[in-house]
């Protein structure tokens, strides 16, 4: 679908303004409530698209008639902020640019025509990996055969699209079904519980310290096997706690936390099984018990190639230069969730080479990157 000049500058007017609006109301994950409301205020009043409340979420469809062919397609933009330094919500990451990319598009589907349904997707609680979970469910209710998502990118020419097709372990682009745009990660925290003794008798009580100590080193021998066999891990030591400040007391109780990300799914899964099984081994060699936490898992989002094919397709028509990634962000995203139920992809928009990084204080969402981010979503329909 294409966009007129003039409807797009109208377009651009509008939701460059809830852009704004948005970004002087930031909200933590799954506590969206005021941005939601504002979003489905702005499209009650410029658009006549149908808008479906579902609590902590909402869509909006634009029907394709009873002449329409089956299978729908969607798109989606994530709704919460950042929580900065020293607590401070903020949309450090750029999602009042992409719900506002989102609602432009909403207004073009307004005065277009589309073949088939079409459905935006305003998603909560991406940054902790809960709100794609809830709203795939939209995938199998609705028979959608392709969604797409995109985020803004600092780092890279200013409008580019950010696409990949490169797989690492070849050094190649080979002929892959899918493509991963951004790895798998989750937290994990590892306590383990002993004994505790004085500390001139250690030998009377459990201590977990050296356990931990161990299973960090075991990890990322672990790690490095797995790079070097398999595919792209990472480990980040976040933290290790034990014992206190009482040096006539013995440890007792410690913790290992890490973060580790992976780029394939299959891959990363099969990784955090055996740190698990390592960590349980750990603890029962010491005669101590251990707990193991997942904290905010996302999934690998492994982009499937011919939806990349379409993006490329589309950014060419469009006359957008089109950049392709060597290998997939670290960072992860819950766009991952959607994929793995139907076909789609992710891409990225650069913000500008020397543009300040996501997640910092000095970042804001660039408004000129609307108008590339609102033709591709237009130009998939």
């Amino acid at each position: 679908m294409e966009i007129k000049n003039d409807d797009m500058n109208i377009i651009l007017d509008r939701i460059t303004r809830l852009r704004h609006e948005l970004h002087k109301i930031p909200e933590a994950s799954m506590k969206e409530h005021r941005t939601k409301q504002t979003i489905m205020d702005f499209l009650a009043a410029n658009t006549t698209l149908e808008v479906v409340d579902r609590g902590a979420w909402f869509y909006a469809v634009k029907r394709a008639g009873a002449a329409g062919r089956q299978g729908s397609i969607a798109f989606r933009a994530d709704m919460d902020a950042v929580c900065g330094r020293d607590g401070l919500l903020g949309h450090y990451c750029g999602h009042d640019g992409h719900s506002s990319i989102l609602a432009g598009l909403a207004m073009a589907l307004d005065h277009g025509k589309t073949d088939r349904d079409v459905y935006l997707i305003f998603q909560p609680g991406e940054e902790t990996g809960e709100g794609a979970k809830i709203c795939s469910k939209l995938i199998e209710e609705k028979n959608i055969e392709e969604i797409y998502g995109l985020h803004n990118i600092p780092g890279h020419a200013l409008g580019n699209i950010l696409l990949n097709n490169f797989d690492i372990a070849n050094g190649s682009h080979a002929d892959l079904e899918k493509f991963t745009f951004a790895c798998a990660s989750t937290g994990l925290e590892i306590s383990m519980h002993g004994t505790p003794s004085h500390a001139a008798y250690p030998e009377t009580g459990k201590n977990p310290g050296p356990a931990l100590a161990k299973l960090l080193l075991d990890v990322q021998e672990l790690t490095e096997q797995v790079n070097e066999r398999e595919g792209f891990v990472l480990m980040t030591l976040i933290g290790l706690e034990t014992g206190s400040a009482s040096y006539g007391v013995a440890a007792s109780e410690g913790v290992l936390r890490l973060t580790v990300r992976g780029e394939r799914e299959a891959v990363f899964d099969s990784y955090v099984g055996r740190i698990n099984e390592l960590a349980k081994k750990t603890a029962k060699d010491a005669g101590v018990t251990v707990e193991i936490r997942q904290i905010e898992r996302f999934p690998a989002t492994e982009n499937h190639a011919e939806n990349v094919e379409k993006l490329r397709v589309c950014a060419g028509k469009l006359g957008l230069t089109v950049e392709e990634l060597r290998e997939p962000m670290r960072w992860s995203e819950d766009f991952g969730w959607y994929i793995m139920k139907t076909k789609g992809a992710f891409f990225g928009v650069g913000d500008g080479e020397n543009y300040a990084q996501l997640h910092t204080q000095d970042y804001e969402f660039p408004d000129a990157i609307m108008e590339n981010a609102v033709r591709m979503f237009a130009g998939l329909v």
